[in-house]
């Protein structure tokens, strides 16, 4: 049971994270107001860091007996 809640939290975490990515690419866009785009980096990097760290935790916590 412990490792279909791993899997299943992994890949809404995963994503998660893909989004996070995808956003954080489209701030380098070019544009007139740069802090509004640099607190938008700040945040997706934030969340996705997080996420990908969630997911090393689920998969450490899933192999543990």
């Amino acid at each position: 049971m412990k490792l279909i809640v791993a899997i299943l939290g992994s890949l809404i975490l995963l994503a998660v994270a893909a989004f996070c990515l995808f956003g954080f690419l489209a701030t380098f866009e070019p544009t007139t107001n740069t802090t509004q785009f640099m607190m938008f980096r700040i945040g997706y990097a934030v969340v996705g860091v997080g996420c990908v760290a969630g997911i090393g935790f689920l998969a450490v916590k899933a192999n543990r007996r």
